[in-house]
């Protein structure tokens, strides 16, 4: 089985780029476990905390992001970050299918969960993380784990400084919070990419759905995972 993720190690991180990280406004929390017609209710303690850096904004509804907590905040921290691992990366998407990028703060005793970045049925997508804390020891944590068709674990990416991780964003994955013997927060910059076409379309998709009440599609718990689409992937 070859797992379908590719690491390449930069010189990106630096205390000076993880001082401008680490003191932007983390006002807002993210979940991996979103509501669900058998769970409507979101479970608080799952939720971490995160900054929007730049969100797609869809055609037919452009104040979709002015909600409280999806807003981005115009930095030109990622477009710095951007530019030099396009520079440095041959094998980074293309900028035209750029949706969303924002910092994931996590702490000791955070608990995402297993999620999935893109629908089983999105295949034109992919994920970028960009480890950016300026250490990194063992015994810190921070891990990110990547799963199979059966959500066992198959893959663990160390936090290299600087390391970049690009994977197609159906597969199965989660992050893993910083130990106790590690007393700053784990910090991960995330470039979600898709094709701009198929991105409209989820959000006409999801809008739809709300409106019918149909729950999105889970598989093992995971909402938008497919074990069938998963397995096939890994078999190519």
């Amino acid at each position: 089985m070859i797992f379908p993720i590719e690491i390449f190690d930069t010189k990106l991180a630096s205390q000076e780029l993880f001082d401008k990280v680490m003191f932007l406004p983390y006002m807002y929390t993210r979940t991996d476990d979103p509501p669900t017609e058998a769970r409507p209710e979101v479970d608080l303690a799952n939720t971490y905390w995160t900054h929007q850096l730049y969100n797609f904004t869809p055609i037919d509804n452009p104040t979709y992001f002015d909600n409280s907590g999806l807003d981005a905040s115009n930095n030109p921290l990622y477009l710095e970050c951007l530019e030099y691992l396009e520079a440095v990366c041959p094998k980074m998407p293309k900028r035209e299918w750029l949706y969303s990028a924002y910092i994931n703060c996590l702490k000791s005793g955070d608990t995402p969960g297993v999620h999935v970045d893109a629908p089983y049925w999105v295949p034109e997508n992919k994920t970028v993380l960009l480890y950016l804390n300026p250490e990194w020891n063992p015994n810190f944590g921070g891990e990110t784990i990547f799963y199979d068709h059966r959500l066992e674990a198959q893959r663990i990416v160390s936090p290299i400084p600087g390391r970049i991780v690009i994977f197609d964003g159906r597969v199965p994955h989660s992050g893993r919070p910083p130990t106790n013997r590690y007393p700053i927060n784990r910090y991960i910059m995330s470039f979600k990419y898709m094709d701009p076409e198929k991105r409209q379309k989820l959000f006409t998709e999801v809008d739809k759905d709300e409106k019918a009440g149909i729950a999105p599609p889970q598989d093992m718990g995971v909402t938008g995972f497919d074990s069938k689409t998963i397995k096939e992937l890994l078999l190519t």
